[in-house]
């Protein structure tokens, strides 16, 4: 199924309030002037439910009170918070937290002007049952470098599927998608977990080629740091040390090595270097190509002309 990108501008709080569909949500202005709003969102389609993807822009102060349908999830981090913000009765100043607008009770939101908020709603089963999906609206608090991360995600998604080769706008969807569902898991992630005993140095080498061999099983559908920890069955932390112990280096960057080796390995046989860089996963080509550039010391085209003997198709990066 294919995905669907559209931008929509308004001069009206209650055209404004009607665009997040399903939100049975009402806007009051508050403050004098003329309202604009714009809504960006993107629909990513798929049998078990759809991820929608929003960023919503607003220009005057708002009392917005709302209620989504029940075993939908919907987050938001601002892109842009101007002035304090008040959310179920909690107020914050602080760009860096997490509006969870799902929940029985509903949501009120009392927006400053000038908001800019960065957001997804998605049917709450998508993420595990390992992952603690809020039960109520409210604010959350979540650390700014996965704030700071969600903001890019966001960001880099709509430049990505505005910029998706004509007839794989489906494929980059299906990544997409999956990059979506576990960025809102890390996002959720709730750090406060019980110590661990340290682990031996045999069973941390075993917990490494464990997460190799789940990183190699679905290319499509790489899982994130704590996607690896809900399935290996350990924290953030024994992870962490695990991989220092073992390869000197983090989590991340060695599921994105494990990623990028199996698309230059894919190269020698692809018809393109966007089909190697969706096989992996890798929805946003710009990021990709830098990154590859990276470990490698050469531009993925490059290493695809070396294997064909002429120029790439689809991109040059």
């Amino acid at each position: 199924m294919s995905p669907t990108l559209h931008q929509q501008h308004t001069c009206d709080v209650d055209e404004q309030a009607a665009l997040l569909r399903g939100w049975n949500q009402r806007y009051a202005q508050l403050s004098r002037g003329v309202f604009e709003g714009e809504i960006r969102e993107a629909w990513l389609p798929a049998a078990d439910g759809s991820v929608h993807l929003f960023v919503e822009r607003t220009s005057r102060q708002l009392l917005q009170v709302g209620a989504l349908s029940p075993g939908r999830l919907a987050l938001g981090v601002p892109l842009a918070l101007p002035a304090a913000a008040t959310f179920c009765a909690a107020s914050t100043r602080d760009g860096d937290s997490l509006f969870v607008f799902s929940g029985a009770s509903g949501f009120e939101f009392g927006a400053p002007a000038g908001l800019v908020m960065a957001g997804i709603e998605l049917d709450a089963g998508l993420l595990g049952a390992g992952s603690r999906v809020p039960e109520q609206a409210g604010l959350r608090p979540a650390p700014a470098a996965r704030c700071s991360a969600w903001r890019a995600f966001v960001t880099h998604a709509f430049e990505a599927l505005a910029a998706a080769p004509a007839g794989l706008a489906v494929r980059h969807a299906a990544a997409l998608r999956s990059a979506a569902v576990q960025a809102v898991a890390e996002l959720l992630t709730d750090d406060a977990a019980p110590h661990e005993p340290d682990l031996t140095a045999q069973r941390r080498w075993k917990l490494v080629a464990r997460a190799r061999d789940i990183v190699l099983s679905r290319p499509d559908e790489p899982p994130s740091v704590q996607g690896l920890c809900l399935q290996l069955g350990i924290s953030r932390r024994s992870l962490q040390l695990s991989f220092q112990d073992v390869l000197g280096t983090s989590p991340a960057h060695f599921l994105r090595a494990v990623r990028l080796a199996g698309v230059r390995r894919l190269l020698r046989s692809a018809d393109s270097v966007t089909e190697a860089a969706l096989h992996w996963g890798f929805w946003h080509l710009g990021h990709f190509s830098q990154e590859y550039r990276e470990l490698f010391g050469e531009t993925p085209s490059a290493t695809w002309r070396r294997h064909h003997g002429t120029a790439a198709p689809g991109r040059e990066r």
